[in-house]
């Protein structure tokens, strides 16, 4: 069950506890009392929480295997890349959860070394992402004009979402690295408030 060092549980608090409860039990794990499992629920994980748990990760466990539980609603730039150095290099027997309602909180690079599952249902960016790489160009171009002309609508973050939903999908379908890394780049500059949706839409929607 417990195949993975890091996993993302996509969906609402409910169904992520609920997800963790039938892992534990699985596992054959008791989390009352257990000194090898930690629940960590925060407003923001900072880089301070962040190195605090790389501290204790690598603890020497009383049993078999060490369980880390997270819910926050805002994790730090600074914090994630202390926790990409810990995903980088596990610690044996060590596993994190890390729960959120969408993936487009976390860093592209993080969310690489985590194993991501939706636990509430298909996001509606993932949706989006989907029927977009199933248009034709020229249906992709248009998409692209729409997806600019509903810019204060969609919000300043709505491009850098909805890369990062088509950067998970093209890695989960096995597309060739040098795809990924051009989108990775272009996910780099999409948050800035110059940057224009429909032009790097439709370099997309040819390049794809």
């Amino acid at each position: 069950m417990l195949e993975h060092h890091a996993y993302l549980l996509l969906g609402e608090r409910p169904e992520a506890d609920a997800y963790i409860e039938n892992v534990f039990e699985s596992a054959g794990i008791r989390p009352a009392g257990n000194p090898d499992v930690f629940f960590l629920e925060l407003d923001v994980f900072g880089v301070n929480d962040a190195r605090a748990l790389s501290d204790r990760a690598i603890e020497k466990a009383f049993g078999d295997k060490k369980v880390f539980v997270i819910h926050a609603a805002k994790f730090t730039a600074e914090a994630q890349n202390a926790l990409l150095k810990t995903f980088e290099d596990p610690v044996p027997n060590t596993h994190f959860f890390i729960t959120a309602r969408e993936h487009s909180v976390f860093l592209p690079t993080l969310l690489s070394r985590m194993h991501s599952i939706r636990v509430g249902g298909e996001a509606e960016e993932s949706n989006e992402v989907k029927k977009f790489l199933k248009k034709t160009p020229k249906q992709r171009i248009d998409f692209a004009k729409r997806f600019a002309d509903e810019k204060e609508e969609r919000g300043a973050a709505a491009l850098a979402e909805f890369l990062d939903s088509l950067l998970i999908e093209l890695r989960a379908s096995g597309a060739p690295l040098e795809m990924q890394k051009k989108i990775l780049n272009m996910r780099k500059y999409a948050r800035d408030s110059a940057a224009m949706p429909r032009l790097i839409l439709e370099h997309l929607a040819l390049f794809l």
